[in-house]
């Protein structure tokens, strides 16, 4: 996982910094007020630093390279904007610092928490069953070779079957009339994988209960089930589920809402390895429309984009991925961050490593 430090710039001093949103009739009205005040009263008003005002100042006949102009909704209040943007320079943003090995950064499987006391035992010994079914395979094949030396038809079956009841893959439980899966995945971080198909189970805490992510599991698992799935060509690989209040693997953004940096924490990780080549691919399936995700990919972008980094004798590289149901909404800027099908999704991404591994 990925690993930060404060920087010792300022926004004012990084040379691509993060573009701030704002509406172009806001801007007009922003850099009129500004050449109102002059340099000198808006040191003195806004009390900021010389370096943010000069910053500031070249922003505002540089529009193209320091503002995002996506924004729709103006404000009409140039005095209030000139403050945020004074601000905005002045933030301090993070740095990436290293990478290291994952400990007890993602630990939200280990407050997942069942209101029911009564019904507790019930759906433990389900996630037991499905804990264990790795073990169904061995039972099988030692099964045959009792078979074999017996010849005991009618016991093979019967034991069998036992086995077959003891180790399952899958199982639902309801209770309160809402039900929730209880999966196996053999590439998932913590095993058994708890989802539900609806977001109002509110007798499990800290499971897979948002649609998108339920999603993306399920079509995750129908493309892995395929023989020449993207991830065959690598000798190893895992994901997980990020929760966004508990797990601390994230990527840290401008959030111009807050003027401040924030974690922008993905709803899934996936770590693959071949030889001494390590991809981190971080992939969040939400739609469009979800709030800030421009400002979030720009936060990936200004740490990650185009690097690959070493640990270990490994040569690291990320990437990142959304998840749409309409593709089309997307601004080109940001296209190729998003995918609205599991199969072009790895296909793009197979496309990309590819001609990474190769160099």
């Amino acid at each position: 996982m990925p690993v930060y430090r404060d920087s010792e710039k300022i926004f004012a001093e990084e040379k691509e910094p993060q573009k701030y949103p704002i509406s172009k009739e806001d801007l007009s009205l922003t850099k009129q007020f500004y050449e109102f005040l002059g340099d000198k009263v808006s040191l003195a008003k806004y009390e900021c630093e010389v370096k943010v005002l000069i910053k500031a100042k070249e922003s505002l006949e540089e529009a193209e390279k320091y503002y995002d102009f996506s924004e729709e909704r103006s404000l009409f209040e140039p005095e209030l904007i000139l403050d945020r943007v004074f601000d905005y320079f002045g933030v301090k943003s993070k740095e990436f610092d290293e990478f290291k090995r994952l400990e007890d950064e993602i630990v939200h499987f280990k407050r997942i928490k069942f209101s029911s006391a009564e019904k507790y035992e019930e759906i433990k010994k389900i996630i037991e069953k499905v804990k264990s079914y790795p073990q169904k395979e061995d039972k099988i094949k030692q099964l045959k070779l009792d078979f074999e030396k017996d010849k005991d038809l009618d016991k093979y079956t019967s034991k069998v079957q036992e086995v077959e009841n003891q180790y399952i893959k899958e199982a639902n439980y309801e209770y309160n009339s809402k039900t929730v899966k209880i999966k196996y995945l053999a590439n998932h971080y913590y095993l058994p994988v708890i989802v539900s198909e609806t977001e109002k189970v509110d007798y499990l805490k800290h499971i897979i209960n948002v649609d998108s992510e339920v999603k993306f599991i399920e079509q995750l698992e129908e493309y892995i089930a395929k023989p020449d799935n993207f991830f065959t060509q690598f000798d190893w690989w895992m994901f997980s589920k990020l929760d966004q209040i508990l797990d601390e693997v994230y990527i840290p953004y401008y959030n111009p809402k807050e003027n401040n940096i924030a974690k922008f924490k993905p709803d899934f990780v996936f770590w693959m390895q071949k030889d001494n080549r390590y991809l981190v691919l971080f992939v969040d399936p939400k739609g469009t429309s979800f709030a800030d995700y421009q400002h979030k990919v720009d936060g990936y972008k200004r740490i990650f984009e185009g690097k690959v980094f070493s640990y270990n004798g490994q040569n690291i590289s990320t990437r990142l991925r959304l998840y749409t149901n309409s593709i089309a909404q997307v601004g080109e800027d940001y296209r190729k961050y998003w995918f609205d099908n599991f199969e072009d999704f790895a296909k793009v991404l197979k496309s990309e490593l590819e001609a990474k591994l190769d160099e």
